[in-house]
């Protein structure tokens, strides 16, 4: 139920009890489970939802004209999916469950109402988007760096980062995605981030066991990357203390 979410706090669907003037204009939400495999919409379908992920993984995604797939974002708990269909009123990439999932829909129109009359739901949509700006503004920063391990560093920070920001820890990533997937988001070769993944555990940085990371060195994680993350100054501290 809504009371037992542990994201109520920037819930777009509910303004609190503190906004009289947006009563009786709360979102009713029915929370969905998804499994891996199901999809929450696809490229081209008229606009009507976003999305806010309580649990689980999705990803987005684009086929190309070779048929491949191009991996371009991963959302998790918290992250709200579909806001880039704003502007052309369909959605522009697939969005796709990667373990079992449970999400909020979120109509748009009623989403605008409602914000219209509350400064904190504006506030939080706000927040929303300037939040998936910094992740498109990462990963150029991730794909712009020389070498596979600096890409993979900056990637796992970035989990890290944002499992802090949830009160999870920092150091247990979960990584639901296949190597795949993960290959096509940072523009390398699926035997390079094996490679990788293996080369950043035999140098005592990382303990990877499937789907579970558990990083045992942030401080030389974060020099690897370069402080390059859109945590920047945080990354920067960290790097900082073992120069």
């Amino acid at each position: 139920s809504c009371s037992e979410c542990a994201f109520r706090t920037e819930c777009l669907a509910r303004p609190g009890d503190d906004c009289p003037a947006a009563a009786g204009f709360e979102i009713p939400v029915a929370p969905r489970i998804l499994h891996r495999g199901d999809h929450l919409f696809r490229t081209a379908e008229r606009f009507q939802n976003v999305y806010t992920v309580r649990s689980g993984a999705i990803k987005t995604y684009v086929v190309l004209q070779s048929g491949e797939e191009q991996v371009i974002g991963f959302h998790t708990p918290a992250d709200t999916v579909g806001l880039d269909a704003i502007e052309s009123g369909h959605y522009v990439c697939n969005a796709m469950v990667l373990d079992t999932s449970c999400v909020c829909s979120l109509p748009y129109e009623q989403l605008c109402r409602l914000s219209a009359r509350s400064p904190v739901i504006q506030s939080r949509l706000i927040h929303k988007m300037s939040r998936r700006i910094v992740d498109h503004e990462g990963l150029l920063l991730i794909l712009g760096q020389k070498t596979a391990e600096q890409r993979m560093a900056a990637f796992l920070l970035h989990h890290s980062e944002k499992q802090r920001k949830l009160g999870l820890s920092e150091l247990d990533i979960n990584l639901p995605m296949s190597r795949a997937d993960i290959a096509s988001y940072l523009a390398l070769a699926v035997e390079t981030v094996s490679r990788v993944l293996t080369r950043l555990q035999e140098q005592g940085l990382l303990n990877v066991q499937r789907s579970r990371v558990h990083i045992l060195d942030l401080d030389d994680l974060a020099v690897i990357a370069e402080e390059t993350m859109d945590g920047g100054p945080e990354a920067g501290r960290r790097a900082g203390s073992v120069r």
